[in-house]
């Protein structure tokens, strides 16, 4: 279980939760739960990256943010790390350097409100990250 926080982006107020992972090898879940709302579970059979893409698009659309570094801006999954990890390991970036492997870092570990952004924005610093090697 991560303990975690989300953001309410309306008032910015933290809302504590608990995100969990479960797979039986063809099928991954994310269950996130806090109190006084019905958990969010997404499955996916694909890995838990595709899970917390998901996730990240459902909390999205009731203007919450998830506080963990798969989030954050300067977050990147590889095809390696994803079959490392099934999904739960990300390499956290610097502009202008090449990926890192010291750089990995668990995808549902806190982080800070200041490197969480909305899923467009951490896109397009990835893109950008990405285009700087052409």
């Amino acid at each position: 279980m991560h303990n975690l926080e989300l953001v309410n982006l309306a008032d910015e107020s933290l809302l504590p939760c608990q995100v969990t992972t479960h797979t039986d090898g063809e099928r991954y879940e994310l269950r996130l739960n806090r109190a006084n709302a019905s958990p969010i579970v997404i499955h996916s059979s694909i890995d838990f990256e595709d899970a917390l893409r998901l996730l990240r698009t459902e909390l999205e659309q009731q203007n919450l943010l998830l506080l963990c570094n798969r989030f954050r801006r300067n977050a990147f999954v590889s095809s390696m790390a994803r079959q490392m990890s099934d999904g739960l390991g990300c390499y956290l970036v610097v502009a202008g350097e090449p990926v890192s492997p010291e750089l990995i870092t668990e995808s549902l570990a806190p982080a800070p409100r200041k490197d969480v952004v909305l899923a467009d924005e951490a896109k397009k610093f990835i893109d950008d990250w990405i285009a700087s090697f052409d």
